[in-house]
């Protein structure tokens, strides 16, 4: 098959060669979007008269036949890249008009094009899962905003928290990868047509006009920057890596709080596994792949980083890689994120189990230390007691709530009538007053606030979805500008 790069070679590779260049295998993914940009360039060949009317409505119909041929895979086989099927196929249908497409353009600034456009859907598909991710933390967190859970540090007891306050921290993370996702689209969307190999174009290209019709808020500034960096593609994985990071997390926390040793949580029969071998085991085995999956997307991020290291100006053949690795860290970003929304509303709370075991572990013991600083004792010293207070209750195994009086005297005069009520759970919740701690009334608010940002977030997905457009939209555009 005819090279598009054949003339100064005779466009015979050998065949090892050819094999080992062949980028359609990834390339593929992006068969809606170079056809989209197609489209649109060749649109704008026909406002400088490169492209004829009568051609360009040949070329157009052509267009949609080929969207048609290529979606069968097999029809791909033997082109180097998606640009070369696309306008191979285009060839065989509309003849020697096919030619003129790639006028004053480059493969440089056409895969960019391409990659961009596919970012800019992605991004919207994953920020509308991330939005159902958070809502669904809400949820949880609202028809449990009232469970006392135990927080930990060092996997060991800390302070009672509300179940919500927990939940809630994961809606925050998440909130800032949606933010990291919102900006990227930012970045993405600049058009890079009009760079061609890395000059520019030596044709009365209409950019503006690009812009407008592909939805791109700017054109670009520099063509050599344009066709040789990545750093969007980077960005991009970077904040996919740190969604997993955050999932990964979560799950971790969930395959604990599964356990036996916890049974903090039951997840449904739906989205667990058995075993082989062991009749009476139930496994968390999709929480397990998604933190198994955080390495394969936190590997993408370094294979990036380390293919772009090094790079002489302006486009090399390396930065083919790019397409297996974004497109395989968003494939496992946006599954995983899929998957975990569901799982949350197949997640149990065991609240006896849970209530049991606030009541072990001494969970109050920062809330006595701070008893006595408002007593009137220095920290440190507050602190001190209540080490030996807890190393007494330890000894005669004891809770702090099974304490007498004069117990409690033994270690301080300070300890006063109104100790046991001062250091229940629910006000060892309460007595946190600063505005991100766990307090049952400021936890309240900040559900209530939590909805109104979901809201705001579902606007600026709205918004992003009208600053995108597809292939129909392009020709129906284009359709009511010849008519």
């Amino acid at each position: 098959m005819d090279k598009l790069w054949s003339g100064r070679t005779n466009g015979i590779l050998d065949s090892k060669a050819d094999l080992f260049m062949n980028s359609i295998k990834e390339d593929k993914e992006l068969l809606d979007f170079d056809i989209l940009g197609n489209i649109a360039y060749s649109a704008t060949l026909r406002k400088i008269g490169i492209i004829s009317e009568d051609d360009f409505s040949i070329i157009l119909d052509g267009f949609k036949k080929v969207r048609h041929v290529l979606s069968d895979e097999s029809s791909l086989l033997g082109y180097e890249d998606i640009h070369s099927a696309v306008e191979g196929e285009l060839r065989k249908i509309v003849g020697d008009a096919a030619g003129k497409i790639h006028t004053g353009r480059s493969r440089n600034d056409q895969i960019v094009l391409d990659e961009k456009l596919f970012l800019k859907e992605y991004s919207i598909e994953l920020m509308s899962f991330l939005i159902e991710l958070k809502k669904n933390l809400i949820e949880i967190a609202e028809e449990n905003k009232d469970v006392i859970f135990p927080a930990y540090t060092h996997m060991q007891k800390a302070q009672p928290v509300l179940f919500a306050h927990y939940i809630l921290s994961y809606f925050e993370k998440f909130s800032r990868d949606f933010k990291k996702i919102s900006e990227c689209f930012e970045n993405i969307d600049i058009l890079p047509l009009g760079s061609g190999a890395c000059a520019g174009s030596g044709y009365a290209i209409d950019t503006d006009y690009l812009m407008k019709i592909l939805r791109f808020k700017a054109v670009t500034d520099n063509s050599m920057d344009e066709v040789s960096s990545r750093d969007y593609v980077q960005d991009i994985i970077y904040a996919l890596s740190c969604i997993m990071i955050h999932l990964s997390r979560i799950c971790e926390d969930f395959i604990i709080y599964n356990s036996s040793e916890f049974s903090f949580i039951d997840i449904s029969d739906k989205f667990c596994t058995g075993s082989s071998i062991m009749p009476q085991k139930k496994n968390p085995d999709i929480l397990e792949l998604i933190r198994g999956k955080c390495a394969v997307v936190t590997g993408n991020l370094l294979q990036i980083i380390v293919l772009q290291k090094g790079l002489p100006s302006t486009y090399n053949r390396d930065l083919q890689e790019d397409k297996k690795i974004l497109f395989q860290a968003g494939k496992e970003t946006l599954k995983s994120v899929e998957i975990f929304k569901d799982i949350l509303k197949n997640i149990t709370l065991k609240k006896e189990i849970i209530k049991e075991n606030i009541s072990q572990g001494f969970l109050e013991a920062t809330d006595i230390a701070d008893y006595l600083v408002k007593k009137g004792e220095k920290f440190r010293d507050a602190h001190h007691i209540t080490g030996k207070l807890v190393s007494y209750c330890i000894k005669e195994n004891k809770s702090f709530n099974k304490l007498t009086q004069k117990e409690l005297e033994g270690f301080s005069e300070l300890f006063d009538t109104d100790f046991q009520q001062k250091i229940t759970a629910g006000n060892c919740i309460d007595s946190k007053i600063t505005s991100c701690g766990t307090n049952s009334s400021i936890v309240g608010s900040k559900l209530k606030i939590a909805y109104e940002r979901l809201n705001t977030m579902l606007l600026k997905v709205q918004e992003l979805k009208e600053r995108n457009t597809t292939i129909n939209q392009l020709l129906k555009e284009i359709k009511n500008e010849m008519d």
